[in-house]
């Protein structure tokens, strides 16, 4: 009984200090933008559509390369990626442009993001600080 009483208060110190040292960083590293007057998550500084995906290719491709991707959400890009699939397609073609974009996707530098729920956009305004 007198080893477990000092492993439990070790246990606990150890759990406290875990939980009251963790924080959602992935809250702070994406912004609130809007989008034809709906609120989406996107990383921060990301290159987004202006308007929500409508095409079932642009679905297709997204779930191809492991993203779920639907209707009626926005694509992002980081801004490095955008620069270098420009390039990519003006200087090595359509093919390589093809490649470079399931790549991207894959290596999650593009992505989409789904149309917020008021009670969503509402906790990452709160805790966003946006």
């Amino acid at each position: 009984m007198k080893l477990l009483s000092p492993l439990f208060i070790g246990t606990s110190i150890l759990l406290f200090t875990g939980c009251s040292t963790f924080t959602a960083q992935s809250i702070y590293n994406k912004n609130i933008v809007f989008v034809q007057g709906k609120p989406y998550l996107v990383p921060h500084g990301a290159e987004f559509s202006n308007a929500p995906v409508k095409s079932d290719v642009t679905v297709k491709d997204y779930r191809q390369a492991g993203v779920d991707c639907q209707k009626g959400y926005i694509t992002w890009t980081s801004p490095k990626t955008a620069v270098e699939l420009k390039k990519t397609y003006r200087t090595d073609g359509a093919d390589a442009f093809s490649y470079a974009y399931q790549s991207a996707i894959r290596d999650r530098k593009m992505g989409c993001a789904r149309p917020l729920s008021n009670s969503e956009y509402e906790y990452y305004k709160t805790h966003s600080g946006q």
